[in-house]
């Protein structure tokens, strides 16, 4: 379960600790905004005054206990995620429709996403991206090279008799610093991209 773990900076610059783990599954920006802000609410140091998210800013609730009738409750402004949980770590301020979108494609791709992302980097990696890099996946680089070589059928040109003289280790390394491929692995599987 995706999650991360928002904290309040007023109160960590106090030296108080005030945060929040939060689960992504099924949310979306706005669901995750207003959890923030119901963390943020709780603070005991408060640096702003908001809307009153139990009277809905109606100026005539008199009788609203949290903010009395005045429409606004104090709370802190600032926050930052601290930690990530089956997510990947996009620093302490990503943008909450950055994040979420991560959260979506490696649902969707799994680990050869994340391999694509360590690849790219996360701040580059896209789904058009990663649909026209994806070039297969294995158990090795060279296991890899040799499906690949068999696929495109370049063994089978060559006459029986000489295939064995084909230095298969050669011709992949040439390929990676060629730059004509990356690889990347993850949970015992190799993932491999084209770069180009």
């Amino acid at each position: 379960m995706a999650r991360i773990y928002v904290a309040s900076l007023s109160d960590y610059n106090a030296g108080h600790l005030l945060g929040k783990w939060i689960d992504l599954d099924g949310k979306d920006a706005d669901d995750v905004q207003d959890e923030i802000a119901a963390m943020l609410r709780t603070s005991k140091h408060p640096n702003v005054r908001v809307r009153c998210p139990d009277c809905e800013h109606d100026r005539d609730s008199q009788w609203c206990i949290p903010c009395g009738g005045y429409g606004t409750v104090p709370s802190a402004e600032e926050w930052a995620i601290h930690d990530y949980d089956d997510c990947p770590d996009m620093g302490e301020n990503p943008s909450l429709e950055a994040l979420l979108e991560q959260v979506r494609l490696i649902e969707e791709h799994g680990d050869a996403w994340e391999a694509y992302t360590e690849c790219v980097g996360i701040k580059y990696a896209t789904e058009s991206g990663f649909e026209d890099a994806r070039a297969g996946e294995a158990d090795s680089e060279l296991e890899w090279c040799e499906q690949f070589l068999d696929d495109c059928g370049t063994l089978s040109k060559i006459p029986e008799n000489l295939r064995l003289y084909f230095d298969t280790e050669r011709y992949l390394r040439d390929m990676k610093y060629g730059g004509d491929v990356s690889f990347e692995e993850v949970n015992g599987t190799v993932y491999a991209f084209w770069n180009h």
